[in-house]
């Protein structure tokens, strides 16, 4: 076997060791166990159960970073709504193809340490950020509710994608769709930031007078 087929297996096997113990709980022989390597073989490629961890959750967050796009508002662009939803469905697919892998991410990479902490914390800063800036757009176009504040709307959004995905993460439905996951996330969040035509309260005003 070729030492990249090698490490990716060991990866692989510490991705349903560490997903189903934790990180505390799983041990080095654990790992060596699921991937069916001898120990020598193991500290050929990585020298700690830290290590192997690490790289996994370094994997992620690249494959994370790597599926979101800028929102453009220039002329041509595609509206922003759709925009947001895209970089929703990239995320969602990739978090649902390896369920295993989410829940490290959400249920033991937080409180390891200060660098992962910190690098956690960064990567989910840098999406509500981009999300943020967005809704400061959608507000300048007078398509987003002046009367909302961005950072709070933004956190909303990100938060509650966050909470969703974890959930699913954790469920054995292998038929739900990341498109439809999105849209129905997105839809919850986006209705709620729309600004209404002016017509809609004068319409609500002469329903309610019948």
């Amino acid at each position: 076997m070729k030492s990249q087929q090698r490490r990716e297996q060991i990866l692989r096997a510490a991705t349903t060791v560490f997903a189903a113990k934790g990180y505390y709980r799983a041990s080095i022989t654990d790992i060596i166990k699921e991937s069916g390597i001898a120990r020598g073989t193991f500290y050929l490629y990585f020298e700690s159960k830290r290590e192997v961890f690490a790289e996994l959750v370094d994997i992620l967050m690249v494959r994370l970073n790597s599926s979101m796009t800028r929102i453009e508002l220039s002329p041509g662009s595609q509206p922003w709504q759709d925009q947001l939803l895209a970089n929703t469905i990239r995320i969602a697919t990739i978090l649902l193809e390896d369920k295993e892998l989410t829940m490290i991410l959400y249920n033991h990479a937080l409180g390891l340490d200060e660098e992962f902490d910190k690098k956690i914390q960064e990567f989910y800063h840098a999406i509500t950020k981009r999300t943020e800036g967005a809704i400061r757009l959608g507000q300048q176009m007078g398509l987003v509710r002046k009367d909302i504040r961005p950072w709070i709307a933004a956190h909303h959004i990100v938060g509650s994608v966050k909470e969703v995905m974890f959930r699913v993460s954790q469920q054995d439905d292998h038929d739900i769709s990341a498109k439809k996951l999105a849209e129905e996330l997105m839809s919850y969040s986006i209705e709620g930031l729309l600004a209404q035509p002016a017509t809609s309260g004068k319409k609500k005003k002469s329903r309610q007078t019948k």
